[in-house]
């Protein structure tokens, strides 16, 4: 028995706005992994018609000081405020993300991500889903495979088989199938 798949829905004119502090260098420059990185929730938004940018004053005391690590930012590093979509789960619990929608969702999560259809070149035209995987990463249903070609997806949503398998993140990730609508591991 596999991890059904089951569909989320972005909350129309709803964000979770996110204050953003981060330090890029050298690849793992952060002990944690990484790079320096640190996000503070501010609150709710419903109108984004100022997100565009860095337009938060830098004097607000929300903004994080020190990455998790206690690497103290400086005036020089990144500012990022970031609004972030807000997602409910068929359980009327509610999820935002910023980066990995997998790290977030539980397995099995999908919402649809028709942000992705402009920029799929899927002969068959298929609808773009967000699918959160196993091991905490995301996989799309309609994006090119790694090793060339695309998965041939069937049913409706959420009743999907993709063929071939998905390998995310391959040798040491998830590995498995999209069989009626569950995540099957290989």
């Amino acid at each position: 028995m596999g991890i059904p798949l089951r569909i989320a829905e972005v909350v129309d004119g709803r964000w979770q706005r996110h204050l953003r502090r981060y330090r890029r260098g050298a690849a793992n420059d952060c002990p944690l992994g990484g790079y320096h990185n640190a996000i503070t929730p501010v609150g709710e938004v419903a109108d984004r018609a100022d997100a565009v940018g860095d337009n938060w004053p830098h004097d607000d005391p929300r903004w994080p000081r020190a990455c998790a690590c206690g690497y103290q930012f400086s005036a020089d590093d990144h500012w990022s405020r970031n609004d972030c979509r807000i997602v409910r789960l068929p359980d009327g619990a509610e999820i935002t993300w910023w980066g990995s929608f997998g790290s977030v969702a539980p397995p099995g999560t999908m919402i649809r991500a028709d942000w992705y259809d402009e920029f799929s070149q899927h002969p068959d035209r298929a609808e773009s889903w967000l699918i959160a995987l196993p091991d905490g990463g995301e996989w799309i249903t309609s994006q090119r495979a790694a090793g060339g070609g695309y998965w041939t997806v069937a049913g409706t949503a959420p009743s999907i088989t993709a063929s071939p398998s998905v390998w995310h993140n391959s040798p040491n990730g998830w590995h498995g199938w999209v069989r009626n609508g569950e995540l099957v591991d290989a």
